[in-house]
């Protein structure tokens, strides 16, 4: 019940200082490696208390964070974003030297495959296949 206080706290911080609190846009996401934890927080508006909504997954500055926190859907997220660039590289260029190809990749592909690489980057043996 602690952070049901915290969600209190905030509200009223919020209508303290006039801020209208979009309750819509309110999500809960649970971090945990064995137990999965089933709690409902609420926010109160005026005479109505609203549920915030649970996700399974959440994405914050384009990396997407699942409850094990082992970044796989975001991995091939990815992994599918580059290949479908790579198609596109194939496509639209049908004559194409080598230079011409690397400067694409490293334009267009890599960065993909790079973003936010020290926060997913692979801890375990069988998420390697991106080094």
């Amino acid at each position: 019940m602690c952070l049901q206080r915290v969600t209190y706290k905030i509200k009223e911080w919020c209508d303290k200082w006039l801020l209208k609190l979009n309750i819509s846009k309110c999500k809960t996401v649970s971090f945990c490696m064995k137990n999965v934890i089933y709690t409902e927080y609420f926010i109160n508006d005026s005479c109505t208390a609203h549920e915030i909504e649970k996700l399974t997954n959440m994405k914050d500055l384009g990396v997407i964070f699942d409850p094990e926190l082992s970044f796989w859907d975001h991995i091939q997220l990815k992994i599918n974003k580059a290949y479908s660039i790579l198609g596109l590289i194939r496509r639209n260029f049908i004559y194409i030297d080598k230079n011409t190809f690397i400067h694409l990749y490293k334009s267009l592909v890599r960065p993909h495959l790079e973003y936010a690489n020290s926060v997913w980057s692979p801890y375990k043996k069988g998420l390697s296949l991106l080094k």
